[in-house]
């Protein structure tokens, strides 16, 4: 079994997801669908760790879930009873991103 470690970052911005989703849909019902999406995506990386190619850059790797709306980013070291998962990030598809994607911008409309 694989030890998951989050980082500060992942916690932070998985929390502010549920809020948004239980402000948004007044719903615990919508939370709970999210976190087992969640933990699905997390069972499955646990077993692919190597699915999902590292950046050449950063060497982060990243998975969709959630039917593409979210992302996250992290790190496996070692392998089979030693594997670690780093949770670095998550990130909601549907917001700007501008760190992640610094190409990504609002479009605007000009009037005539």
């Amino acid at each position: 079994m694989a030890k998951f470690v989050l980082s500060d970052n992942y916690n932070k911005n998985l929390e502010r997801i549920e809020d948004y989703i239980l402000e948004s849909s007044e719903s615990i019902d919508s939370v709970s669908y999210f976190l087992d999406q969640h933990d699905k995506v997390l069972q499955f990386i646990e077993q692919n760790p190597t699915t999902a190619s590292p950046h050449p850059i950063t060497g982060d790797q990243t998975w969709v879930f959630g039917e593409g709306r979210y992302r996250i980013f992290f790190k496996c070291n070692g392998s089979g009873a030693t594997l670690t998962i780093n949770l670095l990030h998550i990130i909601d598809n549907k917001e700007l991103n501008q760190s992640i994607y610094p190409g990504n911008k609002i479009p605007t409309y000009d009037e005539d």
